[in-house]
């Protein structure tokens, strides 16, 4: 027969194993209900994208980057990815980079570094479009921008967003050094296989710029000979050694045919 103190000691024992159980059952479903209780607060409006700041744009609207990343429905912060936000607000045409910064409860700060034009380049369907350094096409009008050169560009489709070709970047970055005091003299920058970029000045002047080496140098020089130099019969200004400027006789096409008789 079973000592009844033995007997007793074993009932004790199972009855405090059975209260640990118990403990460890009922913390479990208290921190599953808290849990719960916390995911359900976060996804309710006190911690929502109630307000959005906006930073750095001026031709991007609020109404496009509310759109692209979707804060116009005021999504639970806890649901924001930044960093996909960014990459949408950044192929918004005019945007260069973008920054998103959430600051809880309930609002979203968005900052953006804006494009700048430096060249404009006339549509295959008329119109212009404006352009970047990098060839990114930032808008399209009606008329033309007087305050940017022209620049022959091919392949611009117009659509705001999409970019040019790597062919195109001389030009581009020669439009962007182009100095303002330049601008009503030209009429268009071009791309020639041999010269490499061209002006295309009134008068029917030429000067040929080369590459894109030196650019600022070879603007100065250009200036230089507008300002000093008697260009009557002058058909060109080669300008591809920056610091030494070659003038080129205008050849007439009586000239031409006469050298062809000789």
């Amino acid at each position: 027969m079973t000592d009844p103190r033995i007997h007793a000691r074993r009932v004790l024992v199972e009855r405090q194993r059975g209260h640990r159980r118990l403990s460890v059952l009922l913390g479990v479903l208290l921190a599953a209900g808290l849990s719960a209780g916390a995911v359900t607060l976060l996804h309710s409006s006190m911690f929502s994208a109630r307000t959005v700041v906006i930073a750095g744009a001026v031709h991007t609207t609020r109404g496009e980057i509310l759109g692209v990343t979707g804060l116009d429905r005021a999504p639970p912060l806890i649901d924001v990815n930044t960093a996909a936000m960014v990459r949408r607000v950044e192929q918004l045409p005019w945007v260069a980079t973008a920054w998103v910064h959430l600051d809880w409860p309930s609002t979203v700060a968005v900052a953006v570094v804006e494009r700048i034009p430096v060249a404009t380049a006339v549509l295959p369907t008329g119109g212009y479009a404006l352009l970047d350094s990098t060839g990114r096409v930032l808008k399209d009008q009606v008329s033309r921008p007087l305050t940017l050169p022209l620049v022959a560009a091919p392949g611009v489709s117009g659509l705001p967003g999409s970019s040019l070709g790597a062919s195109a970047r001389p030009l581009l970055a020669a439009a962007a050094e182009l100095p303002v005091s330049l601008l009503p003299r030209l009429q268009e920058i071009v791309a020639s296989g041999a010269d490499g970029v061209v002006l295309h000045l009134d008068g029917g002047l030429k000067a040929i710029v080369g590459d894109d080496e030196a650019l600022a140098q070879k603007f100065v020089s250009l200036a230089t000979v507008l300002r000093r130099v008697d260009l009557t019969g002058i058909g060109g200004i080669d300008l591809r050694v920056a610091a030494a400027p070659v003038l080129t006789p205008l050849v007439s096409p009586s000239n031409v045919h006469g050298k062809g008789d000789g």
